[in-house]
């Protein structure tokens, strides 16, 4: 009996489930047996949007999408929202200049100052992140999760070239 309670002890500490078990004792023999209820969970991620319908017509010398792979980057604050679509801009260096990300605002607020600006027409707020990071968001109506942007401009930019590529950018569809 003493084995059976440290392995119930073992798996209610691994599991994050709250797992009461059912005991039943049965009579005259008086054997006792505890069982468990099936303790799987289902957590629901939300579809994923499609790729921002975003043309960026001014990007710096040094950055591209062409022959950029993101598949070895780690997600961070910004791109690791589930059911989000990033959509990566590289440096020469291999290195991430841009996430477009939709299907979010930022999952963080940042206490620098922030400004105004406008994304081919709609309202944007736009300002640099304590991490150095610039960041940009806006939504579209009729704000769905899908309606809603976030662009991060990774280190190093300069403000001018911030508002080139924000004010150079086009929708181009859905």
């Amino acid at each position: 009996m003493m084995r059976w309670s440290a392995l119930l002890l073992v798996v209610a500490a691994c599991s994050s489930v709250v797992v009461e078990p059912t005991t039943t004792t049965t009579l005259p023999e008086s054997t006792t047996t505890t069982t468990l209820p099936d303790p799987t969970t289902s957590t629901t991620i939300p579809d994923a949007c499609p790729a921002a319908p975003y043309d960026i017509g001014f990007l710096p010398i040094n950055v591209n999408e062409a022959g950029f792979d993101p598949t070895g980057l780690e997600p961070d604050v910004w791109t690791s929202v589930g059911g989000t679509h990033s959509t990566f801009y590289g440096r020469n260096d291999g290195t991430v200049a841009i996430a477009l990300i939709r299907g979010t605002l930022p999952p963080i607020d940042w206490p620098a100052e922030k400004g105004t600006t406008s994304v081919d027409g709609t309202d944007a707020v736009a300002g640099m992140h304590l991490d150095g990071t610039w960041v940009v968001a806006w939504y579209e109506e009729p704000g769905a999760r899908c309606d809603l942007y976030t662009m991060v401009l990774y280190p190093p930019w300069s403000q001018a070239d911030v508002g080139a590529v924000v004010h150079s950018m086009d929708r181009v569809g859905g």
